[in-house]
């Protein structure tokens, strides 16, 4: 399914108000189009921008359907300060700040390598429980944002026009629709879900306790991707951006295929269906003493940069995944070592 292609900006850039800073914001602002590279296991768009002197390359990552974007930036202007863990980042014109964490790494030609935490585009509901994920709002919510503005955490803050996204995370709707093709499931279906798998939690876990080092899962690395059938069976297991060794994946999987259940995905007459999950090991061992585990997969809809979880490091980038793209060449960050 690798397919890269050149992806028009749909709308003129739109300045905006900067939150106040300590100084003023460096201004990174378009030097070419989005141009999208689509693989078997994400979708990714990806553009370079310019302050007049240097270059940096902004991506926005996403692996299912969903309201999660991840954003990964590469290059130069933008530099945390040292044994900084978050970043402040506001959506402009007008969204609301908060802090994000992120991780940080280098490139093995020497460019600095930055992975934000997920973020979620659309504002919540004024009252009750957030809704199913809504590609209708999701998208009226990216045709007004412009940009971001990041401050506390940078040596400077730094200032990104992007110019509307609603043409990007239109993309990124339709590519991750072909995903599910490829994996197999009925992306019709999926665009009329009524819920979808929930893991079905016991005392013990799917892993057993220590089986996986969480050190080496950061950065959203080493993602376990489960096929569930209408009857909440696991069909299939992928390990997407692995950091552990092979044999350590293998057992997961083969562990997730006999242990694991789900509550199955409901179509839109509430009727049960296959569907994809998508997570950390970590949420596939025994219980964590606080809570946290089950915040992971129920993120807060705020029209703010929202994490999915504890810091992770740096998610690993496809061999060559910006190559071709008009972006700024680099190479990937190495793999951590099991």
């Amino acid at each position: 399914m690798k397919r890269i292609h050149s992806l028009i900006a749909a709308a003129a850039i739109v300045a905006a108000p900067a939150a106040q800073a300590q100084d003023a914001p460096i201004v990174f602002r378009p030097s070419g189009n989005w141009t999208a590279d689509y693989g078997d296991d994400y979708c990714r768009l990806i553009r370079t921008f310019t302050d007049g002197t240097r270059e940096m390359s902004l991506a926005l990552e996403r692996l299912q359907p969903g309201g999660l974007v991840r954003l990964i930036v590469v290059g130069e202007g933008m530099r945390p300060f040292r044994g900084a863990d978050q970043i402040t980042a506001q959506f402009l014109p007008s969204g609301t700040s908060a802090k994000l964490g992120y991780a940080r790494a280098e490139t093995t030609d020497g460019k600095s390598f930055v992975s934000f935490d997920p973020v979620i585009l659309t504002a919540p509901p004024a009252a009750g429980p957030p809704p199913m994920y809504s590609r209708e709002r999701e998208q009226e919510a990216a045709r007004g944002i412009t940009g971001f503005l990041l401050t506390e955490g940078l040596i400077s803050p730094v200032r990104v026009e992007t110019g509307s996204l609603g043409a990007a995370v239109g993309a990124l709707q339709a590519c991750a629709d072909d995903l599910l093709t490829v994996w197999g499931l009925d992306a019709d279906k999926h665009k009329t879900m009524t819920a979808g798998p929930i893991l079905n939690f016991t005392p013990s876990g799917v892993l057993p306790q220590g089986m996986v080092p969480f050190s080496k899962l950061g950065g959203g690395a080493n993602q376990v991707r489960l096929l569930i059938g209408a009857d909440g069976k696991v069909t299939a297991c992928t390990i997407y951006t692995p950091s552990l060794n092979q044999s350590l994946n293998d057992r997961i999987c083969s562990l997730a295929r006999k242990r694991a259940s789900f509550q199955p995905a409901k179509d839109a007459g509430g009727q049960p269906m296959a569907s994809v999950w998508i997570g950390s090991p970590m949420v596939l061992g025994p219980p964590v003493g606080g809570g946290w585990r089950a915040a992971l997969w129920t993120p807060e809809q705020r029209q703010v940069p929202t994490p999915d979880g504890p810091p992770f490091a740096h998610p690993i980038v496809p061999d060559n995944a910006f190559a071709g793209s008009g972006a700024a060449a680099f190479s990937p960050p190495s793999p951590a070592t099991p």
